[in-house]
């Protein structure tokens, strides 16, 4: 059979063993889920009330507007409704924007490490794509992703925060890498986890799309909202930009559970305040271990963490062996900022991980 050779390169999205596989293999009795930055402390009980009624109706296609959300969110983020666009969580969106803007002789650029889906799309639709790496202090290098643009470019995409690393750009750094790109190149920002952000010059994206039609704001009810089953989020854009990527959106592609879910967990704003005052609590307590013993990481604004370590594969098997699912990268393990109690079991089962592996040569 005939595949298209852009795929030859690519790997499927492997999960993994499934929890309860990991249960029977490692013979555990409890296991900690810490290596999908989900919200550990669920979603706001109204999403449950909500979706009880909307399942009533299993045979009628969802509003393919997302209507009550859009017309509620429009009215939060202070832009008009024809400025949304909705997708199955980010992953849709991206494919989305990768469809609408890339093919064969394209080119994007993005930060490495950052969000795979990016270059695995571009792969898809034929483009190449500009990695460049993060600097030392696992931060977006923005004078030399400026510098990789090129006529060919159609996208840069900037991860703010960052994942993997919880890095930022701020509003300065921001303003004048956007001031430098051509008009006719997209920039998309990924916000997928602003609400976690404490920083004071983070870039208020919304008041740039003003003046900048060819930039894009991602963000997603996956994270604070903790709907990450219910897949849901969204794009914010000027209307031609938001209406060029709506012509390749399948029909109805949020279900109506996921519209309804996510626009009961919109109401309730004091459930999302209550987890990352949580998190960031957590957050404190984390960092002043790894302070006190010395194991380097980067500064984060999200909910996860970055932890650096010669031998990533190894330390997340160990934390696995214990009961705790944590993601090995290239550099380091990124672990997912859990409950109080969890996190402090955690850091002393990482600390022996790390200790045990520091002279073990790297997988």
């Amino acid at each position: 059979m005939m595949f298209k050779e852009n795929l030859a390169h690519l790997r499927a999205y492997d999960p993994g063993l499934s929890v309860e596989e990991i249960r029977k293999t490692y013979g555990l009795n409890r296991i900690v889920k810490l290596d999908s930055n989900e919200n550990v402390y669920g979603a706001s009980p109204n999403v449950s009330k909500a979706i009880v009624n909307a399942a009533l109706l299993p045979a009628l296609y969802p509003d393919c507007r997302d209507s009550d959300l859009r017309r509620d969110l429009s009215k939060r983020l202070g832009v008009a409704e024809e400025e949304l666009l909705f997708g199955l969580g980010l992953d849709e969106i991206i494919v989305l924007i990768s469809r609408a803007f890339l093919e064969a002789g394209d080119n994007i650029v993005m930060a490495w490490p950052t969000f795979y889906e990016y270059y695995c799309h571009a792969q898809i639709e034929g483009a190449e794509t500009k990695k460049v790496p993060c600097d030392k202090d696992g931060k977006h290098d923005l004078k030399a992703m400026s510098q990789a643009v090129d006529p060919s470019t159609k996208i840069i995409w900037i991860c703010n925060p960052n994942n993997p690393t919880g890095t930022y750009v701020n509003d300065s750094e921001l303003a004048g890498f956007v001031e430098k790109i051509p008009d006719d190149v997209v920039i998309v920002l990924d916000e997928a986890y602003i609400d976690f952000v404490s920083a004071t010059d983070f870039p208020r994206s919304l008041d740039l799309l003003k003046n900048h039609p060819n930039m894009l704001v991602l963000r997603t009810f996956s994270k604070s909202y903790g709907l990450a089953s219910f897949r849901i989020g969204y794009a914010v854009g000027q209307r031609r930009l938001i209406d060029e990527i709506d012509k390749v959106r399948p029909p109805f592609n949020n279900p109506r559970l996921s519209q309804v879910a996510a626009y009961a967990a919109l109401q309730d704003q004091e459930f999302v305040k209550a987890c990352v005052q949580k998190n960031s609590e957590v957050l404190a307590m984390t960092t002043a271990f790894l302070d006190s013993k010395n194991i380097s990481y980067f500064p984060t604004q999200a909910n996860f963490i970055f932890v650096k370590t010669d031998n990533p594969k190894t330390v997340a098997e160990k934390c696995k062996q214990k009961g705790f699912l944590i993601n090995a990268f290239q550099a380091g393990v990124r672990i997912t900022i859990g409950k109080m109690d969890d996190m402090k079991e955690l850091l002393k089962v990482l600390e022996e991980a790390i200790s045990e592996t520091s002279a073990e040569p790297s997988l």
